[in-house]
C-alpha cells in the first residue's frame, strides 16, 4: 500500500514524500529526523502500534500534523488515536480525491474525521459501560457546562458535520455555528473538533 500511495503522491505537484516507515518505532524515528508537515499513520504495525506511535511523535514535535489512515479496527483502537493526539482519521477505502483533500485540510489547520467513523464514535454511545461515581460526577460538570444548543452542535460534530451542515440542520448562520463550536472547544479543554468528538464519546457527553 505504501508503494502505491508513494506513486500516487508523485502526480500531487504540491505533495512530497520525504519518508517511509515500516513500524512504529522507525516512523517516531523519522518523524524526529525528517520533521515531516504530515504523518499518515496506520494502527495496525509491528513493533509499535500506531497509537503509540503518535503519542510518540506529537510528544516529540507536537507539530507535526498526523492523519490516521487505517481499517475500521476496534473502537478502543479509533478512540485511541484519536485521543492519542490524531489531527484526523481516513479510512482506506477512501477515494483519492478524497484522502488528498483531507491531507489538504489537515495541512492548513483543519481536522479530518471521515463520516463512517463519525458514525461509529455516534453509535459507541449507545454501548458505554456504567460510570463509577467520580467519573459520573465529571461526566455531570461537563454536561451541566454545555448549554443545550451546544450540545447539539457537539453531536453534529461527532458524526462528521461540517459547519456549514451544522448551520443547515440546525437553522443557524455560519458565524453562529462557529461561534458555539469555539465555545464547545473552550469548555471541553480541546483544541479542535476531533478532539472533542473523542471527548464526547469517551466522557459520554453526547
Amino acid at each position: 500500500m505504501r508503494r502505491g500511495l508513494v506513486g500516487q503522491f508523485r502526480l500531487e505537484e504540491d505533495f512530497e514524500v520525504v519518508g517511509e516507515a515500516e513500524n512504529g518505532q522507525q516512523a517516531i524515528d523519522l518523524a524526529a529526523e525528517l520533521k515531516p508537515t504530515i504523518v499518515l499513520m496506520d494502527i495496525e504495525l509491528p513493533v509499535l502500534d500506531g497509537v503509540s506511535a503518535t503519542q510518540g511523535i506529537k510528544s516529540q514535535n507536537p507539530d507535526i500534523r498526523i492523519l490516521a489512515l487505517s481499517a475500521f479496527g476496534k473502537n478502543d483502537q479509533i478512540v485511541g488515536m484519536l485521543a492519542a493526539g490524531a489531527d484526523g482519521y481516513c479510512l482506506k477505502s477512501v477515494a483519492w480525491e478524497q484522502l488528498v483533500d483531507a491531507i489538504r485540510l489537515i495541512h492548513s489547520g483543519g481536522t479530518y474525521l471521515d463520516p463512517k467513523i463519525a458514525h461509529r464514535l455516534s453509535s459507541m454511545l449507545k454501548s458505554q459501560p456504567a460510570t463509577s461515581p467520580s467519573e459520573n460526577s465529571s461526566k455531570e460538570k461537563n454536561l451541566t457546562t454545555l448549554s443545550d444548543r451546544e450540545r447539539d452542535v457537539l453531536q453534529l460534530i461527532s458524526e462528521g458535520n461540517s459547519n456549514q451542515e451544522i448551520a443547515t440542520e440546525l437553522y443557524l448562520s455560519l458565524g453562529t455555528v462557529k461561534s458555539y463550536v469555539r465555545k464547545i472547544l473552550t469548555k471541553l479543554s480541546v483544541d479542535d473538533r476531533v478532539q472533542a468528538a473523542a471527548k464526547a464519546v469517551r466522557e459520554g457527553l453526547i
